[in-house]
This record gives C-alpha cells, structure tokens and sequence, in this order.
C-alpha cells in the first residue's frame, strides 16, 4: 500500500504544498511570539538549527498527504 500511495498522482504535489504551507505557518507563529521583531530574522539565519524547519514541514506534509491518500485509495478499494 505504502508504494501504492506515493505513486499516486498528485501525491507529491500535496507533500509539497502542505510543506510550503506548514513552513510558513511554523515560520510566522514564531515570529508571532518573539512580539514581531527585526532580530528574529538575523537570529533565525544565524542559528544552525533552522535546517530543521524544512524538516519539519515535510514531515507534517508527508504525514498529513499520506493520510489523505490512504483514506481515498481505502475509500475507492471499497468500492470495487
């Protein structure tokens, strides 16, 4: 099944929208709590843990992408 959902088309153009879409969302929610500061962004290019924001946002993207995938291909199983 797992080779079944990440053929499928379309498939790999969630994972990427909803990994832009959790990025941003992660990126402006930590901006919100550092009060909208101007040093947030020098701090953020500084730290070497920002590599872990892509991360982050696939991983939410591939999951969430997965499970809407699986519910649609158990869905069409059904059907048959």
């Amino acid at each position: 099944m797992f080779q079944r959902i990440i053929n499928y088309q379309g498939f790999w153009k969630s994972v990427l929208f909803l990994t832009l879409m959790y990025l941003l969302i992660i990126l402006v929610l930590q901006w919100f709590f550092t009060g909208f500061s101007a040093e947030f962004v020098s701090t953020l290019l500084q730290s070497n843990k920002v590599w872990m924001l892509p991360i982050a946002g696939f991983i939410a993207g591939f999951m969430v992408s997965y499970g809407k995938f699986w519910g649609k291909l158990k869905r069409e199983d059904q059907r048959k």
